[in-house]
């Protein structure tokens, strides 16, 4: 044991020396969730920027279709506003859409929109084309998709309160015209009927009063980094495998683990000491990234036992294939190679980069060969989804199992002298 521990202690004065890498092998990871971090902001919610749209507007109508797209396009929220910039004609709306390059969404209310849409109705006909709506076909601008639905949503309960009236009046001129009824000449007035009928089809129904309860400690508010820093935390923590995993080659290859087995020291010991730094290394890594991930992005940790327990077996998992890929690689030139591979491939398909579930049944399975799915379910369980330690304690098994499996694998397979290579 004494000799292993000599062997650990050399290896991380050797780390530790290296003072601009372990400064690396922290920042770098964090300025890139930092990062992501802020430009996915509005996308996971966590951001309190208002999204805000440009609409040029040309009104003609001047009716009931005019005022309601004016009204629905009036948003001012913490959420969205929308800035309404308005214009006599349509070539003035044309003109401001295609100078401002995709920004800017037009919308045009032509002149006899209302008479259009209420004669359609009369005639029970459906209506087409009523507002039109610019924006630059090459712009991947997603306000206009917004301006568009709250336009076609508006113009849509329009018609439909147009034809609920124009169906009331036939209804109450039938009525009168049956055998025995009778209706004073002048005493039905369409147009009061249509307007109410209209009015009462579109207002809104107060929505039920309902208690809005969470299933389990889901935190009230998810932190976009609560997603990004646990997968790009475990991403590098692979890519330091090479660390260790490259001096373990280094040695073997230039023949100094085959002179330290002339002395009075055992297998066991000298390769244990090299895979307890590994172990140290990454946990370390991992538990110093959560850290201040905590301190500067507000993670939302409410189980910290639980995490770090997550972190320790991920670290021992990653330290029983860091040895396995030993194992496996003939030389140090390959290491690089194939740890990227796998780093890559196992990170983007085990819920890394994103969640997990957006892939197919038979991806999430295919992910779970590698330790980036084990990790993230559990870690995304723990600060997402307000699991509790008990429920993702299979995942903590499968990766105590995961790291054996690699161990007894990697040491089977390891040999202290390089193998021979064909010419």
């Amino acid at each position: 044991m004494q000799a292993m521990f000599s062997i650990l202690r050399k290896d991380l004065l050797q780390i530790v020396r290296d003072r601009s890498s372990l400064i690396l092998m922290l920042l770098v990871p964090l300025i890139l969730v930092a990062t992501v971090g802020f430009a996915l902001g509005n996308v996971y919610g966590s951001s309190q920027n208002t999204i805000t749209i440009q609409v040029a507007v040309s009104d003609q109508d001047h009716g009931l279709v005019g005022q309601a797209v004016l009204k629905a396009l009036d948003q001012h929220s913490s959420q969205l506003t929308i800035k309404l910039t308005r214009y006599s004609d349509a070539a003035g709306v044309q003109q401001a859409v295609s100078q401002g390059q995709g920004s800017v969404t037009g919308v045009v209310i032509p002149a006899g929109t209302t008479a259009r849409l209420q004669q359609a109705a009369a005639r029970g006909e459906p209506t087409q084309n009523l507002v039109q709506i610019y924006t630059i076909p090459s712009s991947n601008d997603p306000s206009s998709a917004v301006v568009q639905n709250l336009v076609t949503s508006t113009v849509g309960q329009l018609a439909t309160a147009t034809f609920a009236g124009s169906a009331a009046i036939q209804e109450v001129e039938r009525i009168c015209q049956q055998p025995g009824n009778h209706c004073e000449p002048g005493s039905i007035d369409p147009q009061t009927i249509a307007s109410r009928v209209g009015a009462a089809s579109l207002k809104v129904v107060p929505p039920a009063q309902v208690a809005s309860l969470h299933a389990g400690n889901v935190p009230t508010q998810v932190n976009v980094f609560d997603v990004t820093l646990p997968g790009y935390a475990i991403l590098f923590a692979l890519f330091g495998l090479q660390a260790v995993a490259g001096s373990i080659l280094e040695e073997r290859e230039s023949g100094t683990l085959r002179r330290l087995l002339v002395a009075p020291v055992q297998r066991y010991a000298l390769l244990g000491g090299k895979l307890l730094t590994q172990f140290l290394v990454t946990m370390l890594q991992l538990l110093m990234l959560f850290a201040i991930g905590s301190f500067l992005f507000k993670l939302h940790v409410s189980n910290w036992l639980g995490v770090i327990i997550l972190l320790v077996v991920t670290s021992f998992a990653m330290t029983g294939f860091g040895i396995l890929l030993v194992s496996l690689v003939r030389t140090r030139r390959q290491l690089p190679m194939v740890l990227t591979i796998v780093t890559l491939t196992t990170s983007a398909i085990g819920g890394a980069w994103w969640p997990l579930w957006l892939e197919p049944q038979w991806l999430q399975m295919v992910a779970h060969v590698g330790i980036v799915a084990w990790a993230m379910e559990a870690l995304n369980g723990l600060m997402v989804s307000g699991r509790t330690l008990a429920e993702v304690l299979p995942n903590v098994v499968a990766l105590i199992i995961y790291g054996l499996l690699c161990f007894i694998l990697g040491l089977a397979l390891f040999r202290f002298q390089p193998r021979t290579v064909n010419a």
